[in-house]
Protein backbone atom coordinates (compact mmCIF):
# COMPACT_ATOMS: atom_id res chain seq x y z
CA UNK A 1 0.00 0.00 0.00
CA UNK A 2 1.27 3.42 -0.92
CA UNK A 3 0.93 6.20 1.53
CA UNK A 4 1.76 9.56 1.35
CA UNK A 5 0.66 12.25 3.83
CA UNK A 6 1.23 15.61 4.89
CA UNK A 7 1.64 17.64 7.96
CA UNK A 8 -1.69 19.85 8.12
CA UNK A 9 -0.14 23.40 9.64
CA UNK A 10 -2.16 25.30 11.38
CA UNK A 11 -4.40 23.19 12.84
CA UNK A 12 -2.97 23.31 15.89
CA UNK A 13 -3.01 27.09 16.37
CA UNK A 14 -6.94 26.59 16.08
CA UNK A 15 -7.55 24.20 18.68
CA UNK A 16 -8.46 21.39 16.47
CA UNK A 17 -5.26 18.98 16.80
CA UNK A 18 -3.75 18.71 20.11
CA UNK A 19 -0.66 16.92 18.96
CA UNK A 20 1.23 15.49 15.88
CA UNK A 21 1.49 11.38 15.13
CA UNK A 22 2.20 9.23 12.66
CA UNK A 23 -0.41 7.88 11.01
CA UNK A 24 -1.68 4.94 11.89
CA UNK A 25 -2.32 2.46 9.24
CA UNK A 26 -6.08 0.81 9.02
CA UNK A 27 -5.26 -2.35 7.26
CA UNK A 28 -8.17 -4.33 8.98
CA UNK A 29 -11.69 -4.72 9.40
CA UNK A 30 -13.38 -6.55 12.64
CA UNK A 31 -13.43 -9.97 11.15
CA UNK A 32 -9.17 -9.08 10.47
CA UNK A 33 -9.31 -9.61 6.28
CA UNK A 34 -8.46 -7.01 4.15
CA UNK A 35 -10.25 -3.69 4.02
CA UNK A 36 -11.44 -2.02 0.95
CA UNK A 37 -11.71 1.45 0.95
CA UNK A 38 -13.19 3.35 -2.18
CA UNK A 39 -13.59 6.80 -2.53
CA UNK A 40 -14.78 8.98 -4.19
CA UNK A 41 -11.48 10.30 -5.99
CA UNK A 42 -9.35 8.04 -7.69
CA UNK A 43 -5.90 8.65 -8.46
CA UNK A 44 -2.62 6.75 -9.58
CA UNK A 45 0.23 5.76 -7.15
CA UNK A 46 2.36 8.01 -8.29
CA UNK A 47 0.77 11.21 -8.16
CA UNK A 48 2.83 13.95 -6.30
CA UNK A 49 1.71 15.07 -2.33
CA UNK A 50 0.70 18.31 -4.21
CA UNK A 51 -1.45 17.06 -7.10
CA UNK A 52 -3.49 15.11 -4.08
CA UNK A 53 -3.82 18.35 -2.41
CA UNK A 54 -5.14 19.87 -5.62
CA UNK A 55 -7.45 17.00 -6.06
CA UNK A 56 -9.03 16.80 -2.73
CA UNK A 57 -12.26 18.84 -2.76
CA UNK A 58 -12.60 18.97 0.91
CA UNK A 59 -9.73 20.54 3.09
CA UNK A 60 -8.12 19.47 6.36
CA UNK A 61 -10.04 22.51 8.14
CA UNK A 62 -13.53 20.97 6.40
CA UNK A 63 -12.76 17.39 7.54
CA UNK A 64 -11.82 18.44 11.34
CA UNK A 65 -15.32 19.96 11.84
CA UNK A 66 -17.04 17.02 9.73
CA UNK A 67 -15.32 14.59 12.34
CA UNK A 68 -15.96 17.15 15.25
CA UNK A 69 -19.84 16.78 14.44
CA UNK A 70 -19.43 12.79 13.91
CA UNK A 71 -17.16 11.98 17.20
CA UNK A 72 -16.57 13.60 20.78
CA UNK A 73 -13.25 13.81 21.19
CA UNK A 74 -9.87 15.13 20.18
CA UNK A 75 -8.14 14.72 16.92
CA UNK A 76 -4.47 14.01 17.29
CA UNK A 77 -3.40 13.44 13.92
CA UNK A 78 -4.65 14.02 10.00
CA UNK A 79 -3.39 13.45 7.26
CA UNK A 80 -4.19 13.43 3.28
CA UNK A 81 -3.28 9.90 1.78
CA UNK A 82 -3.39 7.61 -1.05
CA UNK A 83 -4.76 4.14 -0.18
CA UNK A 84 -4.08 2.10 -2.82
CA UNK A 85 -5.61 4.92 -5.23
CA UNK A 86 -8.13 6.12 -3.33
CA UNK A 87 -7.69 9.53 -1.96
CA UNK A 88 -8.85 9.37 1.59
CA UNK A 89 -8.03 11.32 5.75
CA UNK A 90 -6.22 9.11 7.82
CA UNK A 91 -7.26 10.90 11.39
CA UNK A 92 -6.61 9.57 15.22
CA UNK A 93 -9.14 10.71 17.49
CA UNK A 94 -9.13 10.43 21.27
CA UNK A 95 -12.79 9.93 22.28
CA UNK A 96 -14.03 11.75 25.25
CA UNK A 97 -14.33 8.49 27.26
CA UNK A 98 -10.62 7.49 26.37
CA UNK A 99 -10.95 5.50 23.30
CA UNK A 100 -8.52 5.90 20.48
CA UNK A 101 -10.42 5.70 17.25
CA UNK A 102 -9.18 5.99 13.72
CA UNK A 103 -11.21 7.51 11.20
CA UNK A 104 -10.85 7.21 6.90
CA UNK A 105 -12.82 9.84 5.40
CA UNK A 106 -13.08 10.70 1.81
CA UNK A 107 -11.38 13.56 0.61
CA UNK A 108 -13.92 13.97 -2.20
CA UNK A 109 -17.59 14.40 -0.14
CA UNK A 110 -16.35 14.31 3.59
CA UNK A 111 -18.15 10.68 4.29
CA UNK A 112 -16.52 8.49 6.87
CA UNK A 113 -15.80 5.03 5.21
CA UNK A 114 -13.96 3.70 8.34
CA UNK A 115 -13.94 3.73 12.00
CA UNK A 116 -12.33 1.66 14.23
CA UNK A 117 -11.33 1.28 17.82
CA UNK A 118 -7.71 1.43 18.46
CA UNK A 119 -7.04 -1.50 21.00
CA UNK A 120 -3.00 -1.49 20.15
CA UNK A 121 -2.70 1.10 22.70
CA UNK A 122 -4.18 -0.09 24.94
CA UNK A 123 -2.10 -3.19 24.75
CA UNK A 124 1.26 -2.00 24.39
CA UNK A 125 0.63 0.10 27.52
CA UNK A 126 -0.02 -3.55 29.50
CA UNK A 127 3.52 -4.88 28.30
CA UNK A 128 5.10 -1.74 28.94
CA UNK A 129 3.77 -2.06 32.86
CA UNK A 130 3.93 -5.75 33.12
CA UNK A 131 8.17 -5.49 32.11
Amino acid sequence: MKKTGYFVSGIVGLGLLGGIALASDIELDDKKKDLEIKSSIQVKDDISESKEMSLAKIDAFEVCKLVKNHVAGKIMNINLENDEGNLVYHLEVIKDNGQNLELVVDAGNGKVLHEQIDTKDKEDENDHEKA
